[in-house]
Parts: structure tokens; C-alpha cells; sequence
């Protein structure tokens, strides 16, 4: 699964239609791309091992699929129990490039990941990602 991912995001980063300002490549030949109708957000934790009752950061870049950068309006995550993980910083950068800090899981089980985004129109559309601890 991590080698499709991988061959995954080397191929959408060499195709010419991400030309924009806002890159995915995350750096370290890793990380995970969430596609919309709208946007394409690219993530990798820090460290890249995730676990449970660690805390770790997500390195995103948030982009329109034009390529141009979009804003990262909050994160959210939830327990499929329904229980929350406390509430993440969300530090912008430059070009799309955000940190999301003060991330923990602090039980095994199906968590989503929740990211709210928004361009110039005022639009917000969710997009999720599942991590599954054991």
C-alpha cells in the first residue's frame, strides 16, 4: 500500500497540471494526497510514525486543483465512537504550506481526520482522512 501511495504522489507531482504556486511535495518521498472536486491537500506527520498517546504534527499544503494555494480553516478530529482528540493548532505558512500542531490520539481505534477548507469564494468544503491504531 505505501509503494502505490508513494508512486502515487511522485506521479502527480511530475504531472504538469499541479504547476501552480502551491507544491505537494512535502519532502521525504512520503506523505498522503486527499482529493475533492476542489482541492488536493497533501500531509505528512512528524514524526512519521504515528501513535497512540504521542503527540505529533501534520506538515500539509492545502491547494486548489489548479494549483493555487487554498485556506486551511480548521481541523478536527473524532474517535469513530464519536470522542474528540483535543483541538489542533493550525499554523499557517507560506504558498498553501500549513502545520497542524498539538495533534494526539490518545486511544487505539478508527480516527478521522476532518479538514475544513476555503478559497476566495467563501466556500468550505470538509475533506477526511481515516488512521487506524491498533
Amino acid at each position: 500500500m505505501r509503494r502505490i501511495l508513494a508512486a502515487l504522489l511522485c506521479l502527480l507531482l511530475s504531472g504538469p497540471a499541479w504547476a501552480g504556486d502551491c507544491p505537494l511535495d512535502l519532502g521525504h518521498g512520503t506523505g498522503i494526497v486527499i482529493f475533492s472536486d476542489r482541492y488536493m491537500l497533501a500531509l505528512r506527520p512528524e514524526p512519521m510514525r504515528v501513535e497512540v498517546g504521542q503527540p505529533f504534527s501534520l506538515l500539509m499544503n492545502v491547494c486548489t486543483k489548479d494549483g493555487e494555494p487554498a485556506e486551511l480553516v480548521d481541523v478536527e478530529v473524532t474517535l469513530d465512537e464519536g470522542a474528540h482528540a483535543d483541538t489542533p493548532r493550525v499554523l499557517p505558512e507560506d504558498n498553501g504550506r500549513y502545520r497542524v500542531e498539538g495533534l494526539m490520539l490518545p486511544t487505539p481505534g478508527s480516527w478521522e481526520l476532518a479538514f475544513d477548507v476555503r478559497t476566495g469564494d467563501g466556500k468550505v468544503e470538509r475533506l477526511t482522512h481515516d488512521i487506524v491504531l491498533k
